[in-house]
């Protein structure tokens, strides 16, 4: 059974304050050792995740590369990053891989993102930018699945208020960041086309339902574009897992099963995106034991309470 688990790095502007300081960032980043260091003797790898609801976060490469410089053992799991294609371009994301396969992470994430919580603008912008910034983000039928809108949703309790104070921020500027327009698909193509998948896995995101893909193009896509593995959102059925699977198997992809712990702190989280977990509810591990039977890995995510997802992690290894 191999088993990971979803780390947030930490915020880089945190509290009501929404302002840097580098002696709390850093506090943070104690805490995410901390945790990383508590995971060693429990999970096969650890996934960090990207500006989790568009929120800015160190960056997941940053966190990777200060585990592996300060945590005890960290070498002896797999690190794996999500990365989001909503804010940088080609150039952004060649250095970006290229950090990662020298900071020594396993696998990479390509997902489109979270719109940001915030424009971080000055609120004295010149009405013809203010138009501009205000205009339709410039995708074409993108992906709608990303893993980024279920990735670690409702980290914190405080999550729901720093989305609010973006809200706030965006209406008293009038701007709005635009997306890059990259889709995760051709930037996975492009990777592969200048051979870095030699040096590091790209994987894409999938639905946790197969059939909640209306228009099938978008699911060729996924299989042309050549992925390592398939991240599958967070899943709440062993069924709909296995058809996933099917699919993939069929075209040499592994698949990677994403599971929330099941408690009452993330259940606000787990409405918020739909998730229901009454089929595992009662037993999460033997669900996971046999998800890890279907998929080649099984990523767990608890994003309002660590401790709760290392109790579940000690049941799975009793």
């Amino acid at each position: 059974m191999k088993i990971s688990y979803e780390l947030n790095p930490p915020k880089i502007m945190i509290g009501d304050s929404d302002y840097f300081d580098a002696m709390r960032l850093n506090q943070e980043l104690q805490i995410l050792l901390n945790r990383s260091s508590e995971l060693v003797n429990l999970v096969n790898g650890i996934h960090l995740t990207d500006s989790v609801l568009g929120i800015p976060r160190v960056s997941s490469i940053t966190a990777a590369s200060y585990l592996m410089k300060n945590a005890a053992d960290i070498k002896r799991l797999k690190l794996s990053c999500s990365v989001r294609t909503r804010d940088r371009n080609f150039t952004s994301f060649c250095q970006f891989v290229t950090d990662a396969i020298l900071v020594g992470v396993e696998s990479l994430l390509i997902l489109k993102g979270d719109k940001p919580a915030a424009a971080a603008v000055d609120v004295e912008v010149a009405a013809d930018d203010v138009a501009v910034a205000a205009s339709k983000d410039v995708t074409t039928e993108e992906e709608d699945d990303d893993h980024g809108k279920k990735e670690g949703r409702g980290q914190e309790e405080r999550e729901g208020e720093e989305e609010a104070i973006g809200r706030r921020r965006r209406r008293r500027t009038g701007q709005v960041q635009k997306s890059s327009g990259l889709k995760p698909t051709s930037i996975l193509s492009f990777l592969n086309d200048k051979k870095y998948n030699n040096s590091i896995h790209l994987n894409l995101s999938v639905p946790s339902k197969i059939s909640s893909y209306h228009n099938r193009s978008l699911l060729e896509k996924k299989i042309e574009a050549r992925p390592y593995s398939w991240v599958t959102q967070l899943i709440s059925s062993l069924s709909d897992l296995g058809e996933i699977v099917d699919i993939a198997k069929s075209f040499k992809i592994k698949v990677v099963a994403c599971i929330m712990v099941p408690s009452d702190k993330n259940r606000r989280s787990a409405d918020i995106i739909g998730l229901d977990w009454k089929e595992y509810e009662k037993n999460p591990v033997d669900f996971i034991k046999a998800a890890s039977t279907l998929a080649d890995e099984v990523l767990i995510s608890s994003p309002n309470s660590f401790r709760t997802g290392i109790d579940l992690l000690r049941s799975l290894g009793r």
